[in-house]
């Protein structure tokens, strides 16, 4: 198996353990959301191509156009300003956003290895059967960009 494909392999095992804990930055959705309402056409875009859009606008710093490509449970939690903060404390402990390295699908779940002027990791994106973005995981540091409710 390789490299990436293992990767994968226990990014998807530690998802289905943990599906129904809060993943960091955006969080996840439990499973049994309703459906998205449109609020963008997709078109015909591919799950890698939406996943390769959302990251293009949001360190792009177009992050109304970022905030469309979200489940409409997650348009409710956060703002299009509330992704501009998170982007702006996460850049500040990665670096400036250098570019797409590669992308990976598999099943809804794509992985997207980014560069930064300080690291180079894979960013984690998670869709819905309607091909919306229900959970984004930045591992770079997710306890303090979480926008997870108090409850």
């Amino acid at each position: 198996m390789g490299q990436s494909t293992h990767r994968l392999w226990l990014v998807r095992c530690l998802l289905t353990l943990l599906w129904s804990v809060p993943l960091p930055f955006l969080g996840a959705i439990a499973q049994t959301m309703p459906p998205a309402t449109p609020q963008m056409s997709l078109g015909s875009l591919s799950t890698l191509q939406t996943a390769e859009q959302f990251i293009d606008a949001l360190f792009g710093n177009d992050f109304q156009r970022a905030w469309i490509y979200l489940n409409p449970i997650l348009q409710e939690e956060i703002t299009p300003q509330g992704l501009q903060q998170r982007q702006q404390v996460f850049l500040k402990r990665v670096g400036a956003y250098q570019n797409r390295v590669d992308a990976e699908l598999d099943g809804n779940i794509v992985s997207i290895k980014v560069a930064f002027s300080n690291i180079t990791d894979t960013l984690i994106l998670i869709f819905d059967e309607n091909g919306k973005i229900t959970g984004v995981d930045f591992p770079a540091n997710p306890n303090s960009l979480s926008i997870q409710s108090p409850r």
